[in-house]
C-alpha cells in the first residue's frame, strides 16, 4: 500500500506521514482494528465522514463562485480500509462474478455507458 505524503489530512488531523513511517506495530493496531470491522460488518462513523474545503482554482478570480473546487478531506486511516477493501473486491470482479449487465463499480464499465447504450436502444426504438 503506498501512502502519498504531502496530502491533508482529515478531521483527525493525523499526517498520512505518521501512518508511513509509523512501523510494525500500528501496522499491526490497523490490522486488527480493520479485521474487527470486517468480521462486525460495520465501519465507524468517524471514516464516513468528510470535511469539505473549497479551494480556488489558480490563476483566476477568486471572487467567481465558479471558480473554486470542493476536496473531501478524509481520515487517512478510513482511506487505507478502503484501498484495501477496493484490492479485496476488484479481485473478486476480476473473476466475473457480476453479471455482464453490472455496469457500475467495475473498472472500464462506468453507468455513462450503460446510459449511452440505453439512449442508443431508445433512438433505434423512435425510428421505428
Amino acid at each position: 500500500l503506498q501512502i502519498s505524503s504531502g496530502k491533508a489530512p482529515g478531521s483527525d488531523a493525523i499526517p498520512p506521514e505518521v501512518y508511513k513511517h509509523g512501523g510494525p506495530q500500528l501496522m499491526a493496531e490497523l490490522s486488527t482494528l480493520f479485521l474487527e470491522m470486517w468480521r462486525q460488518g460495520q465501519v465507524p462513523q468517524d471514516f464516513e465522514e468528510a470535511a469539505i474545503v473549497y479551494l480556488h482554482k489558480q490563476k483566476v478570480n477568486r471572487q467567481l463562485c465558479d471558480k473554486h473546487r470542493g476536496i473531501s478531506l478524509l481520515k487517512i486511516a478510513g482511506k487505507i480500509f478502503a484501498h484495501i477493501l477496493l484490492n479485496r473486491l476488484s479481485g473478486h470482479l476480476a473473476q466475473g462474478m457480476l453479471p455482464e449487465s453490472q455496469c457500475g463499480f467495475q473498472r472500464h464499465r462506468g453507468t455513462t455507458d450503460m446510459v449511452f447504450a440505453a439512449r442508443q436502444l431508445q433512438e433505434k426504438g423512435q425510428e421505428m
